[in-house]
């Protein structure tokens, strides 16, 4: 999946070339697959490595096999601008090609740049379908031939994207070379770096000339070998079903944890807390609940209703429920008998640390419970950032957002992301 304004940029009429720069192992390459096989059905495509041959990047990516196919023959290109750069050869830029015969030398300018021959060729060839040319990487061709690669990416510009013969793609490896991205109609910078227990990978639209810009930054990941943007939407559980599938699947290797822990940062999505705790449900069957603060009880009785699991809630504060909190002892008000006649054993025991704390002013009974409820079924916490539990907890997983994507963090991380009415969780690489 790639950013909608690209897609938006590519779709337009005309030509249109795009420069992707990053550091190494950021993801160049991968977009620009990515890009060829978003538009493989509406152009032709075509990938040149300067670098890696076919093969190669056929084995580090085998779902591109299909993409990067290649045909020839047809309508004609003004190589002006590449006729100039061939005549650099004759002021000492690039190394002649001259074959020698008894009478005369004759100089092989259509070898001279094969490459770029090979794009021409292609961009010539018949076909009522424009064609999309990734060129991987302008400086391999650059320091192959030792033309400046603003000399390359001019002549392309000029010759085959101005005119609307076709669209191109330069991936460029040198992030600090500002002289060249002028020449470009476009610019992504692909960012990354080592955050907790992931990379994070931010894509940076720098300009999309004659398409609107309306998110410039987005997080993606090289999951597989794909490079995929992950957006998130709010959503409410009262105008829409979730399909909340992933997110079940996900929490099913934890449920073996007799004390679970999420450490919830205070602005991860409400409605993503409680798909957390219906998805927990499903799981269990029955479980028990203290609802969070924010969240009432009668919201979380109602939604269960429709995403399967059986629930009851523990009143307190107003909400009066046939098991209710005072305030008064927790170890007394919460204890495993208290639990057992009213929730039954074998489920789960959901427990908002923000409520326990409210109701009783203070955790420190809670490492004690804990300790009970283990022997009645599966306990967990849900703790807001800045509350200490004390012990007990068997293992934790950190709900956080970074850059505007809410985030999962356990043995691995995961971005969450919201489609077509369904929660994904799409591991960060």
């Amino acid at each position: 999946m790639i950013p909608k304004e690209l897609e938006e940029f590519f779709g337009k009429e005309g030509g249109h070339s795009l420069i992707i720069k990053g550091e190494p192992g950021s993801g160049k390459t991968t977009l620009a697959l990515e890009i060829l096989n978003h538009y493989r059905n509406d152009m032709r495509v075509m990938y040149l490595s300067t670098r890696v041959a076919d093969g190669v990047i056929a084995q580090q990516f085998p779902w591109v096999e299909e993409v990067i196919e290649i045909k020839k023959n047809g309508k004609k290109i003004n190589r002006e601008n590449l006729n100039k750069l061939e005549g650099l050869i004759e002021e000492g830029f690039v190394k002649e090609n001259i074959t020698f015969t008894e009478d005369e030398a004759i100089l092989e300018v259509g070898e001279i740049l094969p490459e770029m021959e090979k794009i021409y060729d292609f961009v010539e060839s018949e076909s009522d379908k424009k064609a999309l040319v990734c060129v991987d990487s302008i400086d391999g061709l650059s320091e192959k031939y030792g033309i400046p690669p603003e000399r390359i990416l001019f002549a392309i510009q000029k010759d085959i994207v101005e005119p609307g013969l076709g669209n191109i793609v330069f991936v460029m490896e040198e992030t600090s070379t500002k002289d060249i991205d002028y020449l470009g109609d476009g610019i992504i910078i692909l960012q990354h770096e080592p955050h907790n227990k992931f990379w994070k990978r931010v894509a940076v639209i720098k300009k999309l000339r004659g398409a609107k810009i309306k998110k410039p930054r987005y997080l993606y990941t090289l999951d597989n070998g794909r490079f995929q943007v992950i957006n998130y939407s709010p959503f409410s559980l009262d105008s829409k079903k979730m399909d909340m599938t992933s997110l079940i699947n996900f929490l099913k290797d934890y449920s073996s944890h007799r004390c679970l822990n999420f450490s919830i940062s205070d602005d991860f999505p409400r409605e993503l807390v409680e798909s957390f705790i219906l998805s927990l449900s499903n799981i269990s069957k029955t479980a028990l609940i203290v609802p969070p603060m924010f969240y009432p009880g009668s919201m979380l009785e109602k939604h269960a209703s429709e995403y399967g699991g059986d629930i009851k809630i523990i009143g307190f504060g107003n909400d009066r429920r046939e098991m209710y909190l005072e305030g008064s002892d927790m170890l007394v008000e919460f204890s495993p008998d208290m639990v057992k006649y009213y929730g039954g054993e074998g489920g789960s025991i959901i427990i908002s640390v923000d409520s326990i704390a409210h109701i009783y002013g203070d955790l420190k009974d809670l490492p004690s419970l804990i300790k009970d409820l283990k022997e009645l079924g599966n306990v967990v916490l849900l703790t807001p950032e800045g509350y200490r539990i004390g012990g007990g907890v068997d293992y934790e997983i950190k709900l956080a957002v970074i850059e505007d994507l809410p985030v999962v963090i356990s043995d691995m991380a995961y971005g969450i992301k919201t489609d077509n009415g369904k929660i994904s969780l799409i591991p960060l690489v």
